[in-house]
């Protein structure tokens, strides 16, 4: 399990794969074990993959004390840089996004190609719902159209069975942070960094090539700021999925079209 100082705090990462060299960034709360990250994606069999435990998720260490999405975009850099990384693609989907933007407004010589996927610029000019702080409080049922609007009541009566696993998941996830204050107070932290975010006004420096993709039943990140995000980055290109907050992940064409953009001369 290898570790990198960035900053004074230990970063737990891995490299997946070999080829032209792709920073990886996850959403909140996921960490390298999580299934729907780095390692299951087609990118492996592409690109030198680089990803890793953001502080305080996972196996990396913390500081404890709160931060910016700013500060995971320094801490992103950092270990990049510290691996001898000068320039590379990345990749960054949800939160993760969050933090490529920052990333590419703040090291434009460093990022060759991004692609932004479910995600937002936050600040008064976004049109997703800021609830994130209040997920505990929604009932199943508004949790599940918040990550695809086809799953309102009508779906929910015809899919029981997928409704209660759900749940059952949910609780489970609910516990188990529960039972891990370290792993909690992390989420937190992440938690706070989202609801600060705001890029809006700044996304026109960005300067390398770029994709936005979003779900056309994103509850959370709707297509109107999809297209807003896309239009405030000089050239970018807007594509969605037939799909909601997640399940573009397991949808090939997705991922053509993503490896594709990646591999343009």
């Amino acid at each position: 399990m290898p570790f990198v100082d960035v900053n004074g705090i230990k970063i737990n990462y891995e490299i997946y794969g070999s080829g032209p060299r792709l920073l990886f960034l996850h959403g909140i709360g996921a960490d390298l074990k999580n299934p729907v990250g780095a390692a299951n994606s087609p990118l492996p069999k592409h690109f030198a993959v680089l990803a890793y435990d953001p502080r305080g998720i996972g196996e990396s260490g913390s500081s404890g004390e709160p931060y910016r999405i700013a500060d995971l975009a320094e801490e992103a850099a950092g270990l990049a840089k510290a691996l001898g990384w000068e320039h590379y693609h990345v990749f960054g989907a949800s939160m993760g996004g969050m933090i490529a933007q920052e990333l590419a407004i703040r090291y434009p010589s460093a990022v060759e190609r991004l692609v932004l996927c479910v995600t937002n610029a936050g600040g008064a000019n976004s049109a997703a719902p800021v609830v994130i702080d209040k997920l505990d409080q929604m009932s199943t049922l508004e949790t599940l159209k918040l990550s695809d609007i086809r799953q309102d009541e009508a779906w929910a009566a015809a899919n029981p069975e997928k409704v209660k696993h759900f749940e059952e998941q949910y609780q489970a996830k609910k516990r188990a942070m529960q039972a891990d204050p370290v792993r909690a107070q992390g989420y937190a932290n992440q938690m706070k960094a989202v609801l600060q975010h705001d890029t809006f006004d700044r996304l026109p420096r960005i300067t390398c090539p770029t994709l936005v993709y979003g779900g056309l039943y994103d509850g959370s990140n709707p297509p109107e700021e999809i297209r807003r995000l896309a239009g405030q980055i000089p050239g970018a290109r807007c594509e969605f999925a037939e799909s909601g907050h997640g399940g573009w992940y397991f949808d090939p064409t997705v991922w053509e079209k993503i490896i594709g953009f990646y591999q343009e001369k």
